[in-house]
């Protein structure tokens, strides 16, 4: 792939810049005003990528001053491009500092990744696409991004997924913790398959009546949801630095994970 991105939390250093992988600084949020709003990161890093949320923001106000703040905070730490990690769908004035953003990350030659809500307000940027799937196909949905957005548009954006979902499963499940996970295998101790079409390991168990679906990641789901990408011709994707960076000899060594 063209670029391989890595999430990580604010000033943490990683040996994934040695397999090729590019930080995404996950230290930024638009707040109220709307302005930028920074952790503190080491005085000398530079490079990467800015990753921005806007948890807990409204929309309320005009944007066009903290684009300005995000922008020059790029040129500043010499970061070549924007992740707009925006949760939901666009609200208030979100819409409109995405198209700015994206005018000006074109101009400058920087990419800027988006969610797919977003894309319309983006015609320039690349369209993150969730990997985390219930039903269907991972190669099916990269397909029909692909036709919509163009292949150097759609870009992967791999979760670290392990959710329990009661049958039939729709929409996300529910939120399991690695240990919960763990304790929850070794009690059952169930048949656990690996869904190709998915790429992602699950296994069901009752609980009373109801029949529950369990959905889990490991570093060999993640390697096979970055294969199916780039057999695609997908040219980047953004995965999930602080659930990943101990397992990146797994997901990117010669022998897989």
């Amino acid at each position: 792939m063209k670029e391989l991105l890595l999430a990580l939390p604010a000033g943490r250093e990683t040996q994934g810049r040695s397999i090729g992988l590019t930080p995404a600084h996950m230290a930024y949020r638009v707040g109220p005003g709307p302005k930028l709003l920074g952790i503190r990161l080491p005085q000398n890093l530079r490079g990467g990528l800015m990753q921005v949320d806007c948890a807990g923001f409204d929309g309320a106000g005009d944007p066009v001053g903290c684009c300005r703040q995000i922008l020059g905070e790029c040129r500043r730490r010499s970061f070549r491009g924007i992740v707009c990690d925006f949760e939901g769908e666009p609200r208030g004035c979100t819409g409109k500092l995405v198209e700015i953003l994206d005018r000006n990350c074109a101009a400058q030659g920087w990419p800027l990744y988006v969610p797919e809500c977003y894309s319309a307000h983006a015609p320039k940027a690349r369209v993150l696409i969730p990997s985390a799937l219930t039903h269907g196909t991972l190669e099916r949905r990269l397909k029909e991004a692909i036709a919509r957005y163009g292949q150097n548009r759609a870009a992967l954006a791999v979760e670290w997924v392990r959710e329990d979902f009661v049958l039939p499963a729709r929409g996300r499940g529910e939120p399991v913790g690695q240990e919960a996970l763990e304790g929850q295998m070794k009690r059952l101790e169930p048949a656990i398959f690996f869904d190709k079409g998915l790429c992602a390991h699950y296994y069901t168990y009752m609980k009373g009546p109801q029949a529950h679906f369990v959905l889990f990641d490991t570093p060999r789901s993640i390697r096979e949801k970055l294969e199916t990408a780039k057999r695609l011709g997908i040219i980047a994707a953004l995965l999930p630095g602080p659930e990943i960076e101990d397992h990146l000899e797994e997901i990117f060594g010669p022998e897989g994970g």
